[in-house]
């Protein structure tokens, strides 16, 4: 999950909300990393008494067999029938649960802004009306999980009648028996009802969390990936000099979207200092953007973006982006300190000393 998302273009951070993302690295990893293993240990704790409870009341009275199969049928009916509910009401769920992810960090993000402008109380209640449909969904799962839990006694006061009755049946048709046997068998059709309904409710909530796997595999298999083939760059300190050359640059941020950047060309001299202006929207940080392939560029020498920007020579468009990133600089309009020592953030992968530092 964290190389699919790491590895994606501008455009899906772009198109994606915050909280959809967050929601895959939090409640979603929670769920395939912890939940699963512990709603199958739960499960196999209560499959295994309920096996052992049919089979010891089967030894004592064997006629029990014939309602056995029915109350398989029922069983699985029962769950194929609450099962896809139950996954849908669990998508349900966690989609709603993004929206809150998104507004909360939007808000934290703006909220000088909000309180400048006293839309405060706007924003609570925004915050509020997501929070309630969530609620609706845990509320919907809670309902549903009771409808189940009513059926699942009347299964299980089927096998402790049966259990009683058959024993009493038997002998006075001059069977014999274990009363001991029957006896032991009553006792434990007694607790098999609890033992059934935790089980049937841990069977669900197995189909509950794998919707959270389901997410992350989307995730992990669907995200689309920058390109990062190519040929390596070229030897030694290149780029030496930093001339940049740019022929017919067109940007388009998505392929449905229109041209941000349509056929510009310009020269950059070696160690010049160059501004960029233009009013807002222009295309200045989406030309910047193009020189560390953030954006898929268009147009070029060929038409298909080759030769659209060279440094010192060499068409950026078909260098390795590991190659090509790792030797340029950049200080972003939203920079980034890390929790670490000045000589860290000037030099995360620790490949220069602290003299060059």
């Amino acid at each position: 999950l964290s190389d699919a998302v790491f590895g994606a273009p501008t455009s899906f951070f772009d198109s994606t909300p915050t909280g959809r993302i967050l929601n895959r690295f939090t409640s979603d990893t929670e769920q395939m990393d912890n939940l699963l293993m512990q709603n199958m240990q739960q499960w196999l704790n209560c499959v295994m008494p309920v096996i052992g409870t049919l089979c010891l009341i089967a030894v004592v009275s064997p006629v029990f067999l014939a309602w056995v199969l029915p109350l398989v049928v029922l069983y699985l009916a029962l769950m194929r029938y609450s099962a896809p509910a139950t996954r849908d009401l669990q998508r349900l769920e966690a989609t709603s649960r993004s929206p809150i992810f998104s507004q909360f960090s939007e808000t934290l993000a703006g909220l000088t802004t909000i309180r400048a402008f006293g839309a405060a109380p706007r924003f609570a209640a925004h915050s509020k009306t997501l929070v309630d449909a969530n609620t609706r969904c845990f509320y919907t799962q809670y309902v549903q999980s009771q409808w189940v839990s009513y059926r699942l006694d009347l299964l299980g006061s089927s096998i402790i009648f049966l259990a009683a009755l058959l024993p009493v049946a038997m002998s006075q048709l001059a069977f014999r028996i274990n009363v001991a046997l029957a006896g032991v068998a009553i006792s434990y059709a007694l607790e098999v009802c609890n033992f059934l309904k935790h089980a049937t409710r841990m069977t669900l909530e197995l189909e509950k969390t794998f919707s959270g796997v389901e997410r992350i595999m989307e995730y992990a298999d669907t995200v689309p990936q920058e390109p990062r083939g190519g040929v390596d760059a070229p030897e030694g300190k290149w780029p030496l000099n930093g001339h940049i050359k740019v022929e017919k640059l067109s940007v388009r941020y998505r392929p449905e979207l229109p041209l941000a950047l349509s056929e510009v060309s310009c020269e950059i001299e070696p160690r010049a200092k160059v501004g960029i202006v233009g009013r807002t929207g222009s295309g200045k940080t989406t030309f910047v953007s193009a020189l560390w392939r953030l954006v898929p560029v268009e147009g070029g020498a060929d038409g298909r973006g080759g030769g659209a920007i060279s440094i010192d020579g060499v068409d950026i468009g078909g260098l390795k982006l590991g190659e090509l990133r790792g030797r340029l600089g950049i200080i972003p309009q939203d920079p980034v300190l890390f929790n670490e020592t000045v000589g860290y953030n000037l030099d995360p992968f620790g490949s220069h000393s602290e003299a060059e530092l």
